[in-house]
């Protein structure tokens, strides 16, 4: 399977499982991550730029000091800016975070769904997805040239959906 192949597969498991949106950022240096996926609804992605809630997001802090997966009580614990009850509002009921730092390289992801928990299983496979997109994408345009720029395109696209 290509590099490309293999990109497009993950990314449309990761859909697929997190039917409701996924945000996944892949080698965050500081802030900013060199690849970005989102899929959350334009009207959730609006609300939480708008209101600056990356900083805020438990999602977001949990990853930055944890590898695997997030337990949910530690990340209700962790959201005082009642994050994830606004999230619900726009209907992302459920989450699976996670967060590998594999090869020196910070990559934090959290995928949600509207109908019910995820299952153990479920969250495994989310994970092994997720670890499995952060090797891929440390590959970036140096292993491929074609490979690199689809990655930096599709970064744009599932990100800022009106330029597909």
């Amino acid at each position: 399977m290509s590099l490309i192949d293999e990109l497009r597969l993950l990314l449309t498991n990761l859909k697929t499982m997190a039917p409701q949106g996924f945000a996944a950022a892949f080698h965050v240096d500081f802030a900013t991550p060199k690849y970005l996926f989102q899929t959350y609804d334009d009207a959730w992605m609006t609300y939480y730029s708008a209101s600056g809630l990356v900083m805020k997001d438990p999602a977001v802090r949990w990853g930055f000091s944890h590898d695997g997966i997030a337990p949910w009580a530690d990340l209700v614990a962790m959201d005082s800016h009642k994050v994830f009850e606004k999230a619900a509002e726009y209907g992302l009921h459920h989450w699976c975070v996670v967060a590998t730092s594999e090869r020196g390289s910070k990559s934090i992801g959290a995928f949600s769904r509207g109908d019910a928990p995820f299952s153990d299983e479920e969250r495994e496979a989310v994970f092994a997805d997720f670890q499995r997109l952060h090797l891929l994408t440390l590959q970036g345009p140096e292993s491929d040239p074609g490979f690199g720029k689809m990655l930096h395109d599709l970064s744009i696209q599932h990100t800022h959906r009106d330029t597909e």
